[in-house]
């Protein structure tokens, strides 16, 4: 009988280990394992992912995602529910996608499938990616690089793409850095597909950015490359490369005529703008500017930020009432367990309820900051999209009719006129730098807190303060004199970052500026403690009582009749606390405005 006993169990393990080591096998099934029936249901998924409509893909993909669950192949399963992500995104379903997203990071985090986090990290990259949202996009694409390791080569050469392609117009440099990662990479794996789009997209990158020498450099390893006819080449950026190859041969109605056949893989109108520019032809490039704002929408991804902010507020509230109800019951089971026991655990009973209540109470509070933020975050898109609307739009329609004027032979312009015209253009233009300017001043200073020591020097507090005084001379209306004076010896140095601290003297300079009608504006230096003060004193309107403290936030505006977006002094205010310093209103002063910085 112990013998018997003993030859079962080894049975029971020998079958065991069989059962493991086939659930091993079928989490690890890739696509290059499928055959037969297998293969016929993925290329069937593949072909719906690159063809299909919406409704003939989700319900084939939901069909096919139970199949493989069902049959433990893991890896299959999770990348389905990652392209069901991807999917949404080619359809312009960015709500979708982002349920996709949290449904499978969900997931993999159920199933503690930690080797698969970064799918679901990866495809929120994207989705910010695809909404010009780069912070973001950034910030995820980084992480799923983390979590991916070594095990999936063709999703990090894809990420590194992805932001190379992210940074190719805010920071060609950043760009060019990801592209060499993955360029490095697909040659030590020798992956011919994503090498020849890296070398693409490197090429691309320098055409862009209007570098010929190196944009011919990276052109020829391409089509080395391509001339070897190797079957795994991607021709997908071909065309696009092509039209740049024409645009620097000063062939620009071929490229231009290639550009209108399509196929480019990349955002067509900066191709367009490019080709412009290399061409010298202003009013074609402005032309094409116009229809790229317009086709953005000029505020695109601010209004994005704006509806995931409402988005995240909307799934707060959903999770914390999920939270409450589930309390609620657990209260109720308590009370039904409690029932009939003695005056210990009644008193037990009451002391659990109680702390019950404050959980309950705590996630109510939570409640009212989420609808806080979602009103909060309503009312900025609304205001944005009030501001933009007569900012951007206001300067283009008048470059584009001045334009008209100038360009129409139906008109005979006399030299003072056509002078007058070309000022108010050129005054246009850099006022819609100035609002894209500020807005990427204000992004930048929102993604850093606090300037680490290593990007701070030392700066001549005068040299520094004069040197702003001198760049706005010439800004300031007639009868409006500029000043700067100082209590400070020109050899005193801070410590400090002298691009961020220039940049908000300067916005304080040009506010001061915009609101005096006469009289002066002083930028004075002088000592506090172990630092200085930096006191911008104007003669202009003043600013009410009421509205001191809001004029430091946001798209706020004192008067509504004077141009600009109100970002200059919330801007003002986010670089110096990032220095360790403070901006503030001099109340007390009443005859204009007075403002201090103290480092």
């Amino acid at each position: 009988m112990g013998k018997t006993s003993i030859s079962y169990f080894k049975l029971l393990a020998v079958a065991l280990l069989l059962m493991c080591g086939t659930a091993v096998a079928y989490a690890e099934k890739t696509v290059a394992d499928l055959d037969g029936k297998d293969w016929e249901r993925y290329e069937m998924f593949r072909h719906l992912f690159l063809n299909g409509t919406p409704e003939e893909f989700y319900s084939y993909a939901n069909e096919y995602a139970a199949e493989l669950h069902k049959k433990g192949y893991k890896m299959l399963y999770y990348k389905l529910l990652s392209n069901k992500g991807f999917f949404a995104l080619r359809h312009n379903q960015i709500y979708r996608a982002i349920q996709f997203a949290e449904a499978l990071d969900h997931e993999v985090r159920e199933d503690k499938a930690s080797d698969y986090y970064y799918l679901a990290t990866g495809l929120y990259g994207d989705i910010y990616s695809s909404s010009h949202d780069k912070t973001r996009g950034e910030t995820y694409f980084k992480q799923a690089l983390e979590e991916v390791g070594d095990r999936d080569v063709k999703f990090t050469m894809r990420v590194y793409l992805n932001l190379a392609e992210m940074f190719c117009l805010k920071d060609p440099q950043k760009s060019l850095k990801w592209v060499d990662q993955s360029i490095a990479t697909a040659q030590k794996v020798k992956n011919i597909d994503y090498l020849s789009m890296s070398l693409a997209m490197k090429a691309y990158i320098h055409f862009i950015t209007g570098d010929a020498q190196q944009f011919f450099s990276a052109y020829e390893q391409y089509t080395d490359l391509r001339n070897q006819d190797l079957a795994e080449f991607n021709h997908r950026y071909d065309n696009i490369l092509e039209v740049a190859r024409l645009a620097y041969n000063m062939d620009y109605e071929e490229a231009m005529d290639k550009v209108h056949d399509g196929n480019l893989a990349v955002d067509s109108s900066l191709a367009v703008i490019r080709i412009y520019a290399l061409k010298g032809d202003l009013t074609q490039g402005l032309e094409a500017m116009k229809r790229r704002y317009i086709e953005m929408d000029s505020i695109y991804s601010v209004i994005q930020d704006a509806n995931f902010n409402q988005l995240a507020a909307e799934t707060s509230l959903m999770r914390s009432r999920e939270e409450a109800a589930a309390n609620k019951s657990l209260a109720k089971q308590l009370t039904n367990w409690l029932i009939g026991l003695t005056v210990v655990y009644l008193f037990v009973y009451i002391m659990g309820r109680r702390r019950l209540m404050r959980k309950i109470w705590a996630k109510n509070k939570d409640l009212r900051a989420a609808l806080s933020r979602a009103a909060e975050s309503d009312r900025m898109k609304s205001t944005f999209i009030q501001s933009m609307s007569h900012e951007i739009r206001t300067p283009l329609n008048a470059v584009s009719g001045f334009a008209e004027v100038i360009c129409s032979p139906n008109y005979e312009l006399s030299d003072d006129e056509k002078r007058d015209m070309q000022m108010r253009i050129t005054s246009n233009v850099e006022q819609i730098t100035s609002i894209i300017n500020e807005l990427l001043e204000l992004s930048q200073s929102e993604s850093e807190d606090v300037i680490p020591d290593s990007e701070k020097t030392d700066v001549l507090v005068n040299e520094l303060a004069s040197t702003v005084v001198k760049e706005c001379k010439g800004k300031q209306k007639t009868g409006v004199e500029l000043r700067f004076t100082t209590d400070i010896s020109d050899n005193f140095k801070i410590r400090s970052n002298t691009y961020r601290l220039k940049n908000a003297l300067t916005h304080l300079m040009d506010n001061a500026m915009k609101f005096t009608e006469l009289g002066h504006v002083e930028l004075r230096c002088e000592h506090y403690g172990d630092g200085v003060r930096f006191i911008v004193t104007d003669t202009g309107c003043g600013i009410k009582a009421e509205d001191q403290e809001r004029i430091f936030e946001t798209f706020q505006k004192v008067d509504d009749f004077k141009t600009g977006v109100g970002l200059g002094l919330p801007i003002c205010r986010r670089l110096i606390r990032s220095l360790g310093g403070e901006v503030s209103l001099d109340a007390t002063y009443t005859n204009g405005a007075r403002f201090i910085i103290t480092i």
